[in-house]
């Protein structure tokens, strides 16, 4: 069974109508937000499958994963004109942060660091969605007669 929990179908059922809406309604940002998203979350599902996640110290290869896409969304935000990959972003530093947590005080419960880690993985998606959402495609010229 690929996922074990009702949250694992939460979070892809979630992930899936989130980028799916950014694809349908929005423009090259959200193409490329979505993308990151989709990879993040695959890359780290194969990750976690592979060497399994105990959430008890710092695992090594979702955090390469998150900051690769930290770097992304960073990417992202600077050169886009939408804003919402700065909200994406910053969401996503604070997952990062709850990971860098861990390794200056590794006493804390697996329970804090696995919920705050993956917790911030949600509001990313829903800035995705509001920025989709609030996108307006470029509407063509069109000449006004002034009579």
């Amino acid at each position: 069974m690929i996922f074990n929990t009702i949250w694992a179908y939460i979070y892809y059922i979630f992930l899936v109508a989130c980028c799916g809406y950014a694809v349908f309604r929005g423009s090259r940002s959200e193409y490329f937000g979505a993308a990151i998203m989709i990879i993040g979350s695959v890359f780290t599902l194969i990750m976690s499958r592979l060497f399994g996640t105990a959430w008890t110290s710092v695992e090594i290869g979702i955090f390469a994963i998150d900051i690769i896409a930290l770097f992304a969304l960073i990417y992202l935000a600077l050169k886009s004109d939408r804003f919402w990959p700065m909200w994406a972003t910053a969401f996503h530093l604070l997952a990062v942060t709850v990971h860098t947590a861990m390794m200056v005080a590794p006493q804390i419960t697996s329970w804090a660091f696995a919920t705050g880690a993956v917790f911030w993985a949600y509001p990313m998606l829903l800035a995705l969605a509001i920025g989709s959402t609030e996108h307006t495609p470029m509407l063509p010229d069109c000449e006004i007669n002034s009579s």
